[in-house]
């Protein structure tokens, strides 16, 4: 009966002890009470990841210029990448330089073509920039153009005449004197131009039958600076100025251009007189009485239609070709 009862008691203080050791969850949740009852976790080695996988950081908003990763094909690239392309397709022909090349070669010829039809469309109707204010493009208004400039020609140069004549340095043995003494009497044919010869050797050339002749002995050829002949002056007929026309054998042409100049120069003939005598006319926005302009310079780098507005107003009034002013009569409404 002792040995029964002393392994009863060794039994149950090596429970205990075991129980002591490994502490149990079900006596160790006692307090719960002996009814309590919970389902386990269906899949608990998901759970215990899912605590933890950390929270996924928020994605950063890509930078301004990261947004759209695109180079523009405008004109300033075409200036820095057609030099390097022409290049690359010159040293290495490859078929793709060579298309590369070509086709932003014809790229660029697109954008010019269009900016030329454009250019084109826009001055088809803005008056102020017409070039044929300057001189006609038709045969017809061409035709009169050239009609009026000649009668206008005459008409001035008639007027010259009046407060000037032409001084003709020559000698008897010159030959280019012989030829040019010709383009001279057309020159007095056709305008009344008053040509005084100057006879340098004291002798006279044949034809010259209706001009003036002296001799030059009061060494006016040195006092001019006469080296050549034929040598050509302008002169004022009250002696207060002088123009070297031609040196050498001139074309009539050539005299008549430097003729009409020279008297606008010396204000013989007004600048509406001079451009009237010209086969193409000068329309310019330089009006101003020093060739130069002011603007506002605030406008001028914020409004892009201030500047062509100011310089538009400076042509608004040029005449065009083959048209007359209009003025209306006095007194009528």
């Amino acid at each position: 009966m002792k040995k029964t009862i002393l392994a009863t008691l060794l039994l149950a203080s090596c429970f205990n002890a075991s129980a002591a050791s490994t502490p149990s969850p079900f006596y160790g949740d006692k307090f719960r009470g002996w009814y309590w009852f919970e389902d386990p976790p269906e899949n608990p080695e998901e759970e215990l990841e899912e605590e933890k996988k950390p929270a996924p950081a928020p994605k950063a908003e890509p930078k301004e210029d990261e947004k759209e990763d695109k180079v523009r094909l405008d004109v300033a690239w075409l200036k820095s990448k057609m030099p390097e392309y022409q290049e690359a397709a010159i040293n290495n022909p490859t078929r793709e330089n060579i298309a590369r090349y070509m086709y932003v070669q014809r790229y660029m010829l697109d954008i010019s073509s269009r900016f030329a039809t454009k250019t084109m469309e826009f001055t088809e109707f803005e008056s102020e920039l017409d070039e044929t204010k300057r001189r006609p493009m038709s045969s017809f208004s061409l035709n009169v153009f050239k009609d009026e400039t000649k009668k206008s020609i005459s008409t001035v140069i008639n007027s010259i005449n009046e407060k000037s004549h032409l001084w003709f340095f020559f000698s008897s043995n010159c030959t280019y004197c012989m030829k040019q003494l010709p383009l001279l009497k057309e020159l007095k044919i056709r305008f009344g131009m008053n040509i005084l010869g100057i006879s340098m050797d004291g002798s006279v050339l044949p034809g010259m039958e209706g001009i003036e002749i002296v001799v030059d002995k009061t060494n006016v050829a040195q006092r001019f600076g006469v080296k050549f002949t034929p040598t050509m002056f302008m002169a004022m007929n009250d002696g207060n100025g002088f123009t070297k026309i031609g040196e050498g054998l001139t074309s009539l042409p050539q005299m008549q251009d430097r003729i009409l100049l020279s008297a606008r120069l010396k204000n013989v003939i007004t600048d509406k007189q001079y451009q009237s005598t010209q086969n193409v006319r000068e329309i310019n926005v330089l009006t101003d009485t020093d060739g130069t302009m002011l603007a506002d310079a605030e406008l001028i780098e914020n409004d892009p239609g201030y500047l062509a507005e100011i310089l538009k107003s400076k042509l608004a009034d040029s005449q065009p070709v083959g048209a007359q002013l209009f003025n209306s009569i006095s007194g009528t409404k």
